[in-house]
């Protein structure tokens, strides 16, 4: 794929992963729509993309909000002419036991991890008929093999693997290809937007991140080369394959550092 004059839809591109894959693709040529929550940073961004003589246009929208979500496509559509590339990359993260996640903090994980993606979909979908598009799902390492106090998110990611495995062959009739990749930890806000359990300590953590440059670039290269799943973890996937019963206690110290019980 080359990404001069193709039109990329990108969800949650106020900051992170989101903002540093607008930035890489309008670099290549590429035309953005740049879709979060927070019009202050999408202006910010769509501004900078612009004075670097790229094209980008700020759509603010709740991801969650299905018809706020086709109406943000429509006008991606009419104010870009098309849509090309749909990267579902809006997420939200948990931290936090099973037992004690709360069902508000359960209804915002699941609609912004799982239907964020659905309605994206549903309402790029005729553009991407039309252009014969791609769809990109950025889901996570964790969901091949969670941690503790993370499962409900990883949970929330094993299911949009799930989603990614059904839409690659339900949509490609259409001519849509589809693209699952599993990121690995970030160096990001992501942290200070997880949704956090009751009575959950995080105790400060040095551990090496990948820049959201770096895992931008992997991202473009999966579409480049429309790559059925980039998994990010594979060690952590391979100890979980040949040894689950040692991964499974040499992270259950971990519980003790983060409860309060």
């Amino acid at each position: 794929m080359q990404w001069s004059d193709r039109v990329v839809v990108v969800t949650g591109a106020s900051s992170g992963i989101g903002r540093a894959l607008a930035q890489h693709l309008a670099g290549r040529g590429a035309a953005l729509a740049l879709m979060a929550r927070r019009r202050d940073l999408l202006d910010e961004l769509a501004a900078e993309i612009s004075a670097a003589g790229g094209k980008a246009v700020a759509l603010p929208v709740d991801i969650t909000d299905r018809q706020a979500v086709f109406q943000a496509f429509a006008e991606a559509q009419q104010r870009l002419g098309r849509v090309d590339v749909l990267v579902n990359n809006a997420g939200v993260g948990y931290f936090g036991p099973v037992e004690r996640i709360a069902e508000p903090d359960l209804d915002r994980l699941v609609r912004t991890n799982v239907y964020g993606p659905i309605f994206a979909l549903q309402a790029a979908l005729p553009a991407l008929r039309q252009s014969r598009g791609l769809v990109c799902n950025v889901s996570s390492g964790l969901s091949k093999r969670t941690l503790p106090l993370l499962a409900p998110y990883a949970g929330t990611k094993s299911m949009l693997d799930a989603l990614s495995d059904g839409m690659r062959m339900e949509l490609r009739r259409h001519g849509i290809g589809v693209v699952n990749y599993c990121a690995p930890e970030t160096e990001t806000d992501f942290d200070r937007t997880t949704l956090r359990g009751e009575g959950v300590s995080v105790p400060a953590m040095r551990r090496r991140r990948r820049s959201p440059e770096r895992v931008a670039a992997r991202i473009a290269w999966a579409i480049e080369h429309e790559r059925r799943e980039v998994v990010e973890t594979r060690s952590l996937v391979w100890m979980a394959r040949v040894a689950p019963g040692l991964l499974d206690r040499m992270f259950q110290g971990m519980v003790a550092h983060y409860l309060s019980d």
